[in-house]
């Protein structure tokens, strides 16, 4: 869910953080794992605004470098090597992934990869039941139409 790897580290020290500062409002009867994710989600949402999305896309790029950008000649279609199309299907469904909105990316990560349960993840998130399963089948069908489109792609 961070948009630059490197301020994961952070965003995990500030959760730990603020977990341990408001560890006297945790209530036993609450799934702590879901309270951590919680704390983690909401840093993460906060320094993903501090950066912006369009930090994440800008490539500083020196004048040498654009000339021999406009010299490269590019290969045929046929001359892909698999390593180079897999590599290429990878950014798609990353810039896909990044082009979800910040709940529908959180809610489909806690689902796919965090194996969290709807009810955690509202709870994570603080939004309604029908909310997460809103956000996640939302989610879901972006990546596959994304997914689609790079096949389609490929194929051509």
């Amino acid at each position: 869910m961070v948009f630059d790897r490197r301020d994961f580290e952070d965003a995990l020290q500030n959760a730990v953080l603020r977990a341990f500062r408001a560890f006297d409002r945790y209530h036993d009867d609450a799934s702590f794992r879901a309270w951590m994710f919680k704390i983690l989600t909401n840093e993460i949402f906060a320094i993903n605004r501090k950066r912006g999305r369009v930090a994440q896309f800008e490539v500083a790029v020196d004048p040498e470098e654009i000339e021999e950008f406009a010299d490269l000649e590019f290969a045929s279609e046929a001359l892909i090597s698999w390593e180079t199309l897999a590599d290429a299907l990878d950014e798609e469904l990353v810039a896909a992934l990044q082009s979800l909105s910040q709940s529908e990316r959180a809610v489909l990560l806690m689902r796919a990869i965090g194996d969290l349960r709807y009810r955690e993840i509202s709870e994570c998130l603080g939004i309604p039941l029908g909310s997460v399963m809103g956000n996640l089948s939302r989610a879901r069908q972006k990546m596959r139409d994304a997914i689609l489109r790079a096949r389609k792609r490929s194929w051509l």
